[in-house]
């Protein structure tokens, strides 16, 4: 029997250019209870999410931060709700409420919030509206079969799970959010301050872009190896198959 796993995983993030995508190989050592050992192979930014889907194949599993599974408007989304419970505070607001499933056949803001509002009684949020091309590309791909290996997540979640189960202190957008996530990344990846100046050479990649898709590709690691559940715990399935449900890594 092997002494190791060996695998490759993946993380992506949604950015101005489209999808940045970090790639690792991970390790893992079967006779102990060491955590996974991580070495980025690849870091790119993809065009559409079939790209992103390509360059991904070898990946045991994919971690995306974008909904995966869509309310058809009778109620929101469990793992939403669940996430931002979890969160709390001032970081609950990070998990807005992903779109129904009506939304995706609108094209301007006005419109969109209309459809929602009809089904849902809500108005569509400005930050959802703002990925809504993004999650109707995932949607239009997704399939039962491919979300065995492509997940979502959410990084706050994760950074919480990293963070011994608190919540970040600042938001990710500031000097000072950006510092404390890389301090709880620089364990895993060894210099997170040189992988952030080297992502950032395509322009439309930001900062925060590249610390949740790091994020990501550790939660895919630790999913990997049976340390991760998901939110909640036995979630519902959309009008695809798809299960609405966000993975949450288990540090334990």
């Amino acid at each position: 029997m092997s002494k190791q796993q060996l695998f490759q995983v993946g993380g992506v993030d949604g950015c101005k250019a489209g999808w940045f995508v970090a790639i690792a190989s991970a390790t893992k050592q079967n006779q102990t209870d060491a955590p996974c050992v991580f070495k980025l192979k690849s870091l790119l930014v993809a065009g559409p999410f079939t790209e992103v889907l390509s360059e991904t194949t070898d990946c045991e599993l994919v971690c995306v931060d974008i909904p995966i599974g869509l309310s058809d408007g009778d109620k929101p989304r469990a793992c939403d709700i669940t996430a931002r419970k979890i969160l709390g505070g001032q970081r609950a607001s990070s998990v807005f409420p992903a779109p129904i499933k009506p939304c995706l056949s609108a094209e301007d803001h006005v419109a969109v919030s209309e459809i929602s509002f009809k089904y849902s009684g809500k108005k569509l949020s400005c930050q959802s509206f703002n990925i809504l091309g993004k999650i109707r590309q995932v949607d239009d791909l997704m399939t039962p079969v491919l979300q065995s290996r492509v997940r979502e997540i959410h990084p706050e979640i994760s950074f919480w799970a990293l963070n011994d189960k608190k919540p970040m202190q600042h938001k990710k957008i500031r000097v000072v959010g950006r510092r404390e996530r890389m301090k709880l990344l620089s364990p895993i990846f060894s210099d997170v301050k040189e992988i952030i100046a080297e992502a950032r050479k395509p322009k439309q990649v930001a900062p925060d872009d590249i610390l949740d898709a790091l994020v990501a590709v550790w939660t895919a690691g630790q999913a990997t190896i049976g340390k991760a559940k998901t939110l909640p715990k036995n979630p519902e399935l959309d009008s695809k198959g798809l299960r609405m449900e966000i993975l949450c890594p288990d540090t334990r």
